[in-house]
């Protein structure tokens, strides 16, 4: 088959039309809006982009600015240039997500982490040397962005040069330059050379987030490990894309979780729903609820909280109980959601008094002990929501516990405030307000922060956990659909939410009717599954027999494997989330060393190697298992 670069070169108008009309027929097949462009584009009917091909030059022409996009006569070198070995191409950018092959403290992921810190041993002493790099196999691309084709040859030029990318996103900003680019891409083999379901194409826009999203948990592991990324096109609109790849990708890489911190969950909501009721009934109020975060703008807020207490539920959550009892402003409830050992010594500090406390099932028994009164709810994600009989988890409490005191808002009213809920770092500000349980903290941005759209100040930057912070949010307004929130913060904006600034509530409300209202919510008595243990038991041995059955000689094979992998935990959380949840945070971070340690090793051949240290992973697995049965 005639080559691109040849077919240019010679000025070949029938090959690139015969190219056009087989894409028109493959996205016929598939995207009638693609379809009905790549028809008008042949007709001459396009109204901003036009081809320019005569044997002086090879072109794209604007027609609104009546300009050229490449230089006379450049877009054959450009586009080798930009084809020429991405990886290490200084026109091509890589991104790693901060993942680095290291030990890990072992104090509080003993099992997880006597594992890891293995392969890390086992990668030091028989793959890496002084000069350790990752070697890729040959003409092997890992998950792969492109912003802007214009015009696309150089994507052909990979194609036919045998590159294979392992997942790729690619985004065209106008549909009339994506039908140019028909005439160069062969469409139909891109998608063949790209790993199963992880070729996604957007063009003018990404109307969702969640899209971006699947894209990188699709393949979490595979995808998160490095990134590739090329803009061959600039524009306002492609960096705001950028932006959200940015930060979706950033994301991905947080909220895994462990099997020590679910097994701690599990156990401690075996004791605590001896003790307390657990939500059930979803009664709603009709009065407003404000779930108060210890972010910067909780400060600012101060004024509207003693303003409009008499006209609004108070949610405090975590720290913010140490602000608030700083400023004389009373709780109606506190909400809690970590497991950590020492909550206790928290909210007796911050003075939680007799204050009522909702907090998740997986909280320390200690905590429950201090409290006057306290209300449990299935913190869904985690091992511990879903070896409940008869009672659905709430979902969206993580990662932090203002998502939780959405979630539980949602449960109960459908007017809510955000307040000390920033989804980010304010410049010029500290991370929590000032009087926190965090203590003095500085006030300059942290290293590897992005930025983002702010709900009224400019400076308003985020990393992978506010990221995901503000993301979780989003769903959770997408999902329990309140009528009102508004967004008082001078943090990220919150897409669904109000912009609100000088908030007024108008109508004084009957406190105590409301409180009792929630309180009535909580009237579960909570019972284990029957066969927790069994169930469990044959997870992990499912996932033993997964790993010795695979044979995994090449690189290839290995990013297949870890996909095949991560399917497999992802769909049993998905089923049976008290098995699946326990091992797939742990699991993930395995799989994510055991291809990292592998991509060190120069050779292709990894079989031995992956032998070795996948039997690292069998051996966790039989310690899972071995804790496991103290339940």
């Amino acid at each position: 088959m005639q080559s691109i670069l040849k077919s240019l070169k010679n000025r070949d108008e029938n090959f690139i039309l015969k190219r056009m009309l087989d894409n028109l027929a493959f996205f016929r097949m598939y995207n009638k809006k693609i379809a009905d462009s790549i028809a008008n584009t042949i007709e001459g009917k396009n109204q901003k982009y036009k081809l320019f091909f005569n044997k002086d030059d090879i072109n794209i022409i604007d027609l609104q600015s009546r300009t050229f996009l490449y230089p006379k006569d450049s877009i054959i070198d450009i586009s080798s240039n930009l084809a020429s070995n991405p990886l290490n191409n200084s026109l091509w950018k890589v991104y790693s997500n901060d993942i680095k092959l290291a030990k890990i403290d072992i104090k509080n992921l003993k099992i997880t982490a006597e594992s890891i810190n293995k392969m890390v041993d086992f990668a030091y002493f028989n793959i890496l040397d002084s000069e350790a790099s990752l070697h890729f196999p040959s003409l092997f691309l890992p998950q792969t962005n492109i912003f802007g084709l214009c015009g696309g040859i150089f994507l052909q030029i990979l194609l036919e040069r045998g590159y294979r990318f392992h997942s790729l996103l690619i985004f065209e900003e106008d549909i009339e330059l994506f039908s140019i680019a028909c005439y160069f891409v062969d469409f139909r083999a891109l998608f063949d050379l790209v790993s199963e379901k992880s070729c996604y194409i957007f063009i003018e826009n990404i109307k969702t987030k969640s899209f971006l999203s699947h894209y990188f948990y699709n393949k979490r592991v595979t995808n998160n490990l490095l990134r590739l990324e090329l803009s061959a096109f600039i524009s306002p609109k492609i960096t705001k894309i950028k932006e959200m790849v940015l930060e979706s990708y950033k994301a991905n890489a947080r909220g895994w979780g462990s099997f020590e911190d679910e097994m701690i969950g599990i156990k401690n909501t075996i004791k605590n729903i001896k003790q307390s009721k657990m939500l059930d009934s979803k009664k709603k109020i009709n009065v407003p609820i404000c779930v108060v975060g210890s972010g910067p703008s909780l400060e600012s807020n101060i004024s509207f909280l003693h303003a409009n207490c008499d006209k609004m539920i108070i949610f405090s959550c975590g720290t913010a109980l140490k602000i608030l009892r700083k400023y004389n402003i009373k709780v109606d409830f506190q909400i809690e959601i970590e497991r950590v050992d020492y909550l206790s010594d928290v909210l007796f500090d911050a003075r939680l008094g007799d204050t009522p406390l909702i907090c998740a099932s997986v909280v320390d028994n200690k905590v429950l002990n201090i409290a006057k009164e306290s209300y449990l709810f299935s913190r869904g994600g985690s091992a511990s929501a879903y070896m409940i009989k008869d009672l659905k988890a709430l979902e969206f409490c993580s990662p932090f516990v203002g998502n939780a005191g959405f979630a539980l808002a949602c449960q109960f009213s459908d007017e809510i405030i955000l307040c000390g809920i920033d989804c980010g770092f304010i410049k010029g500000k500290s991370k929590h307000s000032k009087g926190s349980f965090y203590g003095d903290e500085k006030d300059s941005l942290p290293n590897g922060v992005f930025k983002v759209r702010g709900n009224f100040d400019d400076e308003v930057y985020s990393d992978s956990i506010f990221s995901l912070n503000k993301e979780i949010l989003e769903l959770a307004i997408a999902h329990y659909q309140p009528h009102k929130v508004y967004n008082i913060n001078n943090g990220a904006y919150i897409n669904g939410t109000l912009r609100v600034k000088n908030l007024e509530l108008k109508n004084t409300i009957n406190k105590n009717i409301a409180i009792q209202s929630i309180k009535d919510c909580f009237a579960f008595n909570a019972k284990i599954k029957d066969n927790l243990k069994d169930n469990i038991r044959t997870h992990i041995n499912n996932l033993k027999r997964k790993i010795l059955d695979s044979k995994v000689a090449t690189k290839q094979e290995l990013f297949c494997f870890v996909d095949d992998m991560c399917k497999i935990l992802f769909e049993e959380s998905s089923k049976n989330g008290e098995c699946g949840i326990l091992l797939e945070g742990s699991m993930l971070h395995l799989l994510q060393n055991l291809l990292l340690c592998l991509l060190y090793a120069k050779t292709n051949d990894i079989s031995n190697l992956y032998r070795d240290l996948s039997n690292i992973i069998i051996e966790c697995l039989e310690s899972f298992l071995i804790e496991s049965n103290s339940l």
